[in-house]
């Protein structure tokens, strides 16, 4: 009879040591079915996108009036902020140039003339540049260039001269060619074509 006792209860112990295996085992399925589950959805919180980037500021904005491909002189962008901008007179494939005339006329109620400084185009092969400009009071700029001296005129395409402005108020005006002509080493006129353009100044920037 004690015999038969000790059986049932070591046979209870064991079926009592077998379910408590099976419920670690049960829970350590739970937590590593949970770890997977994390890891498969990425493990972290997903990022915060990054903000776009800011818009790029205002700045003055030039608009040639022309693109001819040959035998021209005009205005160009160089570079612009929103308080200035650089504009450059160029030529065109153009031939024989040995000098031009140009006057450029614009509203001095939204940009200001400050300064100019010859290109190089003109002054090829150590040929000296005789080079005159006069602001009027009116927004006119009257220029003039032509080599000095026993020499050819210049061929191809290059900077005549670069123009600074700086704005006034906000707004857009042209800048005109009047009076426009060029000749040749000879002192013949050339069939040139002068364009300017239009400058228009950001608000955000009016002084």
């Amino acid at each position: 009879m004690r015999r038969a006792v000790i059986a049932v209860v070591v046979t209870a112990r064991i079926v009592s040591l077998a379910a408590a295996v099976r419920y670690r085992a049960g829970a350590a399925l739970v937590v590593f079915g949970s770890a997977l589950a994390i890891a498969a959805c990425g493990g972290n919180t997903p990022a915060t996108p990054n903000p776009p980037p800011p818009p790029p500021p205002p700045q003055v904005r030039f608009t040639p009036m022309e693109n001819p491909e040959s035998d021209a002189i005009g205005l160009a962008l160089s570079s612009a902020t929103a308080a200035e901008f650089t504009l450059t007179l160029n030529a065109t494939e153009v031939t024989d140039l040995y000098g031009y005339g140009v006057d450029i006329v614009f509203d001095p109620a939204v940009i200001m003339f400050e300064s100019a400084e010859p290109g190089p185009f003109l002054r090829g092969e150590g040929v000296r540049l005789n080079s005159q400009l006069v602001e009027q009071p009116d927004g006119t700029l009257v220029i003039g260039q032509t080599r000095v001296g026993n020499a050819p005129g210049v061929n191809g395409s290059g900077t005549l001269l670069t123009l600074n402005f700086t704005s006034v108020a906000a707004g857009s005006t042209t800048l005109e060619t009047a009076n426009a002509g060029a000749f040749d080493s000879s002192g013949a006129a050339l069939e040139t074509t002068f364009f300017g353009g239009t400058a228009t100044v950001p608000a955000q920037t009016a002084r």
